[in-house]
């Protein structure tokens, strides 16, 4: 929750300047709410008859009341009623567009100011006791828990002696820098010391010239907040999704480029072009029938049998000469055979019949190879 503060208008202004030289502005920071002192220079106070009309009407009446007392169009003016008593009324009364100035410098200074008071109200007060205090060459005169003005010293200190010659029993306390300032008829029979004002102290609740149309709303502050970052994660998600749709068209395009460079690289590597899903399927099942054929041929009882014959030929010095093969046999011719049929020439499963096994070297032997019965069978 925000601080509540009590601050001098002229403050507000030397803070902006510290922002603006800080290169920060109002929406760096956030809004605090304070209550405001305002120029009461700027400000009159009237005092007009009560109104005989209903008080629910008095804010309809009395702007007509002023038409002859005020010198702006009551249109542009403002009022606040401090004060009744003995059948009258007292007034402050500000232009509004001295309110709007005021609203805008709290506004730029990142304050929120909920409530504005005339400053000579910040001059502590004493019955029947004229306070004076001083605000930046500016007299602050406060004469009555309600009334006072603020003014120039040439035109403050008259004022200030015509006032007390016409109370004679009010007496004179001054708050200044500076003795000097104070005219020597005043200095001799004022009180006179060099206190500053403490603009946290002496706010009365119960005067307050901030028009309620003027004052911000914290609740529409908040809200718009709010809403400044619902936008902002709107605006974040919208950006994401963006980003994620213009990575996705990228990567399209990416493999789309590779497929051309691919489909380009196979054109030129085997001059022709790319085949269709249907053809490249038709010849891998050729490829695959092939090779279960080929697996069925190798395994084959023919087969089998001459890989068992490997075994025996090596190393034997012989040479083939023909072969011929059958479903069930295997004939084989062979040159220089002396030292194959030697050997025991046995296979499981086979019949092995050799012919001319007594002819010479150079001889061609004829070794005929027969499933049996039982292994053809099998």
């Amino acid at each position: 929750m925000s601080k509540m503060n009590i601050i001098h208008l002229f403050d507000l202004e030397r803070r902006q300047v510290q922002i603006e030289d800080a290169l920060e502005g109002s929406l760096a920071t956030d809004f605090e709410m304070a209550k405001l002192w305002v120029p009461s220079e700027k400000i009159s106070i009237q005092i007009i008859d009560v109104p005989t009309a209903p008080r629910r009407k008095w804010r309809e009446i009395i702007p007509w009341m002023l038409e002859d007392i005020v010198l702006q169009n009551v249109s542009d003016i403002h009022y606040e009623i401090i004060d009744e008593n003995s059948g009258k009324l007292t007034l402050l009364i500000i232009s509004t567009e001295c309110l709007e100035n005021w609203q805008r410098i709290a506004k730029n200074a990142a304050v929120n100011a909920i409530s504005m008071a005339p400053d000579y109200l910040a001059v502590p007060f004493d019955k029947n006791t004229i306070s004076v205090g001083w605000r930046e060459g500016v007299l602050l005169v406060r004469t009555s828990r309600i009334n006072g003005f603020a003014a120039k010293p040439s035109l403050a200190w008259p004022l200030i002696e015509r006032f007390l010659d016409e109370n004679s029993n009010f007496s004179l306390s001054i708050s200044i820098p500076d003795k000097s300032l104070v005219p020597k008829n005043l200095l001799d029979s004022a009180k006179v010391n060099n206190s500053e004002i403490d603009w946290t102290f002496g706010f009365d609740e119960n005067i307050n010239v901030l028009p309620s149309q003027l004052k911000m709303n914290n609740h529409s502050n908040l809200t718009s907040k709010w809403l400044l970052v619902a936008c902002i994660i709107i605006l974040s998600f919208g950006v994401s999704l963006l980003s994620v749709w213009l990575g996705n068209n990228a990567m399209e395009k990416q493999i789309e480029l590779y497929e051309t460079s691919n489909v380009d690289l196979f054109k030129k590597i085997f001059n022709e072009t790319v085949p269709s899903s249907s053809a490249l399927r038709g010849k891998a099942e050729s490829n695959i029938k092939r090779l279960f054929e080929q697996n069925e041929a190798l395994n084959s009882p023919i087969m089998r049998a001459l890989y068992a014959l490997q075994p025996l030929m090596t190393n034997c010095g012989c040479e083939l000469v023909e072969m011929d093969l059958s479903e069930s046999s295997v004939e084989l011719q062979i040159r220089n055979a002396s030292s194959l049929i030697k050997r025991s020439l046995k296979v499981d499963g086979y019949k092995i019949v050799i012919d001319n096994p007594e002819s010479s070297e150079s001889d061609v032997v004829k070794i005929m190879m027969a499933l049996e019965a039982d292994s053809n069978r099998a």
